[in-house]
């Protein structure tokens, strides 16, 4: 004899199972919400610690994205990228000119030289932790990811630099502090410059992809209040 409508599973037991599947739903969407405020939690330490302003620290923020790419309850991969906006650059430059005591000729230098380079293209610092190290590998021809720059119309940009940072110093550390240089890896990002479309700053979304998954950094230009950090497996 066939019994139709039976699943040949208890209805106490499909009751955990539901319960069980909504914990690791849960958990999932509460390690995704985390990755927002892992940012934060670095940026708070960096002002206790006092090394650099709280002025240069919201800067810096404001210009930050973090993003993270989970497989269940472990990380993939995690990138934290700074874009050098015309912004972030003069708030370096003042953060540096204070940090180091310069002189007023000095400072102008060093202002006109980071100047110089938002004007010869977009340029942008990232780090990035993925616990398997030799897929951590941005700066190889032969990588595993693909990174490249979306502008406001669609259009696709390729950086005409990607360079590894070998040497890690404490101004590094203390200038962007959300990296720990014994897990992860710093890298300078350079791009041609791209169409402006009337701002200061162009809207940009920077995007790393490959087997590990996809992470997408925006930022809104001028008004870059809008936060968006995407990320998928």
């Amino acid at each position: 004899m066939f019994l139709t409508g039976y699943s040949g599973i208890p209805e106490r037991g499909k009751r955990m199972r539901n319960y069980f599947g909504m914990a690791v739903l849960a958990s999932v969407l509460l390690l995704v919400g985390c990755a927002g405020s892992a940012l934060e939690g670095y940026i708070d330490i960096a002002k206790e610690k006092g090394g650099v302003s709280k002025e240069y620290l919201t800067v810096l923020k404001k210009w930050t994205r973090d993003g993270t790419v989970y497989s269940e309850f472990e990380t993939k991969v995690r990138i934290v990228a700074t874009y050098k906006s015309r912004e972030f650059q003069e708030a370096y430059a003042r953060e540096y000119s204070r940090v180091y005591s310069l002189t007023g000729s000095e400072k102008k230098r060093k202002s006109e030289a980071l100047k110089g380079l938002t004007e010869d293209g977009l340029e942008f610092l990232f780090y990035a932790y993925i616990p398997d190290k030799t897929q951590n590998d941005f700066d190889r021809p032969d990588s595993i990811w693909t990174v490249f720059l979306v502008d406001e119309k669609g259009d696709r940009h390729y950086p005409s630099e990607v360079r590894r940072i070998e040497k890690v110093t404490p101004m590094l550390e203390e200038f962007y502090p959300y990296g720990n240089p014994y897990h992860g890896i710093y890298y300078n990002l350079v791009f041609k410059p791209i169409s402006r479309g009337g701002k200061a700053q162009p809207d940009v979304k920077l995007v790393f992809a490959g087997v590990l998954g996809r992470i997408e950094h925006e930022w809104k230009g001028d008004s870059d209040g809008v936060r968006t950090d995407q990320t998928s497996k």
